[in-house]
Order: structure tokens, then C-alpha cells, then sequence
């Protein structure tokens, strides 16, 4: 009951933070378009990153929590969720970036895109560090390796957490602040649009603690098999050294 309690909560969280975003694109800020000096070019930015950070690479953390299959076949599905959720995050960052500079408006001088980019880089370490060490689709790093890098790969992962949170919820509140210069749009009168963003960060926040929570306080489901027991093994010789 408490694997299938954790991941009703949790696809709430997800599920619910992926809709509010595309509801709020397509009812307030006129939808996507992939075009040159479009504004609706960025709009792509929130709702990739949304799908490949809340969304997919949230199921791949959990994944060695909640499903009850051997650690192999969740290695693999925690890979290719990995894998998917890259190819989002790439095309939200192209977005970004081409709406910027079809525009003039600068690069990378907001807490957001600093927080951003850290995430972004950060992931795409953690995922070329997961699929050279820990494949075994041929030969790959040795079982010492695997046990030294493994806890930091955990630590990294569960903190990619926070970084998502901080990132999601920065970028709304500098999205509502550029609109609040329009002389239509008062962010500060609480119009739909300010409480429904609003929602959405608060929502992200409640995954990020239900991310934590199952990573924390939720055992795997299966017993370790005989890879784990090797690089869980190993690790412990680390320490002891």
C-alpha cells in the first residue's frame, strides 16, 4: 500500500504540473509556434522542461523505488527514461535561446538561467556518467568504479530534486514579472492567470518533497540481486579504506 500510496501522489504532482503548463500556454499565452522572432517560440521553454525534468526524469528517480522488477530491467528503464527526458530538455533549451536571440534579448544574466543551466549540466553529466559506468551492453567500467561512483550518481540524482524545483519555480516568477510590465497585466491585482502560475510552482514544490520523500523513506521493492550486492559490496570496502 505505501508503493502505491507514494506513486498516486506522486503522478498527481507530475501529471498535474504537466497540464496546468499547457493549459496556461495555450489559454494565456497564445499557444506554440516555431517561427523566427516569434514570441511564441519560448513557450515551448516551460512546458519541455516541465515534461522532461517534472515529468520523465521524475518517474526515472524513483524508479528503483517503486516498481517491483529485478535492479537490471529497472537500470535499463531508468536509462531510457533518462534518454527521453534529455531530448525534451534539449529542444526547451533550443526554444529558449533562439527566442532570445531572434529578439536581441541578452543570454544567461538571470538567477533563473543560472539555476537552469546548472540543472541542465548537472543532468547531462549525471546521464553520460550512468550509461558509460553502469551499462552492461558490453564491456564497461569495472566493478570498483561502479561502487565509487555509484553514491555520488545517487547524491547527484536526489539533488537534482532541489535544482529542478529551484529552477521551475525562479522561471515562472521572471515570466509573471516581464508580463507584469504590460499596462494590461497586474500580477500584483491577482488576476487567473498570476494564481494559476502561482499553482503551478506550488505544485512543483509539493512533487519535489514528494520526490525526496520516496527517495528517503520508501525501501526498494525487490530484494538486491547479484550486481547490486557487488557494487553495494565494493562501496562498503571504499568507506572502510
Amino acid at each position: 500500500m505505501k508503493y502505491v500510496l507514494s506513486l498516486l501522489v506522486f503522478e498527481l504532482f507530475a501529471i498535474t504540473a504537466v497540464i496546468a503548463s499547457i493549459y496556461w500556454i495555450q489559454k494565456y499565452c497564445n499557444g506554440f509556434k516555431w517561427e523566427d522572432k516569434s514570441h511564441e517560440t519560448f513557450n515551448y521553454h516551460p512546458v519541455f522542461m516541465i515534461l522532461g525534468f517534472v515529468f520523465l526524469m521524475g518517474h526515472s528517480v524513483i524508479t528503483f523505488r517503486i516498481l517491483p522488477l529485478r535492479h537490471r530491467a529497472k537500470k535499463y528503464i531508468h536509462a531510457a527514461i533518462n534518454l527521453l527526458a534529455f531530448v525534451f530538455v534539449v529542444v526547451g533549451i533550443m526554444a529558449v535561446f533562439k527566442f532570445h536571440n531572434d529578439l536581441n534579448i541578452p543570454n544567461m544574466y538571470s538567477l533563473h538561467s543560472w539555476l537552469g543551466m546548472t540543472t541542465v549540466i548537472i543532468f547531462s553529466l549525471q546521464l553520460l556518467g550512468g550509461v558509460s559506468i553502469f551499462q552492461d551492453l558490453f564491456k564497461g567500467a569495472k566493478d570498483e568504479i561502479r561502487a565509487t561512483y555509484k553514491p555520488l550518481h545517487v547524491a547527484a540524482g536526489t539533488a537534482m530534486t532541489l535544482f529542478v524545483v529551484a529552477s521551475v519555480c525562479t522561471g515562472l516568477q521572471e515570466k509573471m514579472g516581464f508580463k507584469d510590465k504590460s499596462p494590461t497585466f497586474k500580477y500584483s491585482s491577482m488576476p487567473p492567470e498570476g494564481l494559476l502560475v502561482n499553482t503551478l510552482g506550488l505544485v512543483v514544490m509539493l512533487w519535489g518533497a514528494t520526490v525526496i520523500w520516496i527517495l528517503v523513506a520508501v525501501e526498494k521493492r525487490t530484494p538486491v540481486d547479484h550486481y547490486e550486492e557487488i557494487e553495494s559490496e565494493q562501496a562498503e570496502e571504499q568507506v572502510v579504506n
